[in-house]
């Protein structure tokens, strides 16, 4: 960081279900409770659960970033078992939103479980468009997975559509939360990345994907006339 701070987080997931392995104490601020600010529809709401299990993995992270402005420079390194991205020169916010993103899917919110195939293939520092082929690609093969499982498939990507609407709105009431919880707007306006990429899905789908179909001419041609 620029004030020569140098900071680090492990991010350990389960092997089977790739699940958040949460490494916290006791500790559970006002702001985690599933009442403050509980999302529209929460799915937790009815089920006895007494804290958003997606504010109480977030609040190490929050807690050390909470004086940050989403501005500030920072280089980032990012490891994994396979390769290590980097980046320098990079926006706070821009940092934070691919370590939030991945604890807030990972961490249990049934509304948010529908985006853990795509952790473990995680691509931090992604475009707009990358974000929308892989959202896209992962609800389709989802939906070949449905159909060999005798389940009737949506190939109309309408689900898709449901989905972000849904994680929208909890971007929208996590930002309300993180706003109790700090000082400045690096956590607030990674958030607000993330849900950017929530509102543009749903966008992409009733129109071009960013123009990638012209990609996809092979597909197009009629195999009887090669």
């Amino acid at each position: 960081m620029a004030d020569a701070r140098s900071l680090d987080f492990e991010i350990l997931l389960s092997s089977d279900r790739l699940a958040y392995q949460t490494i916290l104490g006791d500790e559970k601020p006002a702001w985690t409770e599933l009442g403050f600010h509980m999302c529209e529809g929460c799915k937790l709401a009815d089920t006895g659960t007494s804290h958003c299990p997606v504010a109480i993995n977030l609040q190490d992270i929050v807690t050390t970033f909470k004086s940050d402005f989403s501005y500030d420079v920072i280089d980032l390194s990012i490891v994994t078992a396979e390769r290590t991205y980097s980046k320098e020169k990079v926006s706070m916010q821009s940092g934070l939103s691919s370590i939030l993103g991945i604890i807030m899917v990972t961490s249990g919110c049934p509304s948010l479980d529908y985006l853990r195939p795509m952790v473990g293939t995680h691509l931090p520092f992604a475009s707009i468009d990358e974000s929308i082929y892989r959202a896209m690609s992962m609800y389709l093969l989802a939906q070949f997975t449905r159909a060999k499982n005798g389940l009737e498939p949506d190939w109309t990507l309408q689900g898709l559509s449901k989905i972000y609407a849904e994680i929208d709105s909890i971007n929208i009431s996590m930002v309300k939360r993180l706003q109790a919880a700090t000082e400045e707007d690096a956590s607030l306006n990674a958030v607000v990345i993330l849900d950017s990429f929530a509102k543009l899905v749903p966008m992409s789908i009733d129109g071009s994907f960013g123009g990638m179909e012209d990609l996809f001419w092979p597909y197009l041609e009629d195999p009887s006339d090669s």
